[in-house]
């Protein structure tokens, strides 16, 4: 376990939302900063502290408009009850924009630029659909592969280069899903969902507190069955090997190790290692591994120290090329234990601090040290972050 310099920042606490469809899901009349704002409640009832200390709340979001526009980290703070005197800021890095936050909301702390900081993302694309308002530059396409619009063409692309057969990724999918409803059903999510109030599928009042996304029932049968859906001709991914659209937000505390101390509250990891990196829009889901390889190095490690890994999965395609470039296939036991985003779903500008989240809960019942969280984001970028247990 990891010793601690004053200005480390540690990782108090992180909570999520359970992930809801984004078709007639549970979380429909529910909206992205009200969800938010009951999850920074959340986490600020769990740690007791003087919030006059918090220096900013940042937040991911990647549609920032409707409900989701008009900064709505700032929102958050309020609705949250939060000190007026504590900012907000949304920032957007696409899919990693959650994790994007802990890196700022780091930075900042290793820099003395504020020493406490709630993080975390929300995507509601059920009332804020992903390319509403969105006007791609026509001219782009003398830079970069107009396909490279297309998530999962990139994908397709690189399941061609990485010589990934349909099989397997129906495999992989089913698996995301057995092993999600396998944690939900021993527990294994409970320290980190938040339960909120939402609707059953008539209507009727509900709380909500068990992702509603994954199928208890998956199995190859069905998923062979159905079509790809990128590429009619040829195509591998179907809708069942793609993460699903979903409604949710994440939440965390992040503080320097000193003002931890100060307020005599216990960090569960600390970080220690962070890197984006870019890659070719094509092949945009290949991004985890040069970031990877990166925040690796920034910490004096090699994947050979991590124990635990959670694999953002766009896609089974995707996370399965990955899983091959960085030479992990005959460790797959120790990626997404508790499944994906194939199986719980990917609400954008939630999933990088729901996945780091997930990662030390995992490291928690499974007591290993050091844990790496990554993720492809659109247009070619990769995210990664490194924490060891505290």
């Amino acid at each position: 376990m990891a010793t601690l310099n004053p200005n480390d920042v540690v990782i108090i606490d992180g909570v999520r939302t359970a992930m809801g469809k984004s078709k007639n899901g549970m979380f429909r009349h529910v909206r992205a900063d009200n969800m938010s704002a009951e999850l920074v409640r959340a986490l600020l009832q769990r740690q007791a502290f003087d919030h006059e200390a918090i220096e900013d709340v940042i937040w991911g979001a990647v549609n920032q408009t409707l409900e989701q526009g008009w900064n709505i980290a700032r929102h958050i703070v309020l609705l949250a009850g939060l000190p007026k005197a504590v900012g907000g800021q949304t920032v957007n890095r696409l899919c990693g924009s959650s994790m994007q936050a802990i890196h700022t909301a780091a930075a900042q702390i290793m820099t003395g630029q504020g020493s406490a900081f709630i993080i975390g993302g929300v995507e509601h694309m059920g009332h804020v659909n992903m390319m509403h308002g969105v006007d791609l530059n026509p001219k782009a396409s003398k830079h970069y592969a107009k396909a490279s619009n297309m998530m999962g063409l990139t994908a397709e692309m690189l399941a061609l280069e990485y010589g990934i057969s349909r099989d397997e990724q129906d495999k992989f999918g089913v698996e995301s899903h057995k092993k999600a409803w396998a944690a939900t059903l021993e527990g294994r999510f409970a320290n980190e969902i938040v339960a909120l109030n939402g609707h059953s599928a008539n209507g009727a009042l509900q709380v909500c507190d068990t992702d509603e996304v994954i199928r208890a029932d998956a199995n190859l049968a069905t998923f062979a069955a159905l079509k790809p859906v990128f590429n009619p001709k040829g195509g591998t991914i179907t809708a069942a090997t793609a993460s699903a659209l979903s409604d949710g937000a994440s939440a965390m505390l992040l503080m320097s190790a000193k003002q931890a101390k100060e307020f005599g509250l216990t960090p569960r990891a600390v970080i220690r290692g962070m890197a984006i990196a870019g890659c070719d829009p094509a092949i945009m889901g290949y991004g985890p591994v040069p970031a990877t390889h990166k925040a690796l190095a920034r910490a004096g490690l090699t994947l050979a120290d991590i124990d635990t890994i959670e694999l953002n999965e766009a896609f089974a395609a995707q996370s399965l090329a990955v899983l091959r470039a960085l030479e992990l296939d005959d460790r797959q036991d120790i990626v997404n234990m508790h499944g994906g985003a194939i199986a719980l779903g990917h609400p954008l500008g939630c999933s990088g601090a729901r996945i780091t989240t997930t990662l030390l809960n995992v490291m928690e019942q499974q007591d290993t040290t050091l844990g790496l969280a990554t993720m492809c984001i659109g247009l070619g970028q990769g995210i990664a972050t490194v924490i060891e247990r505290v």
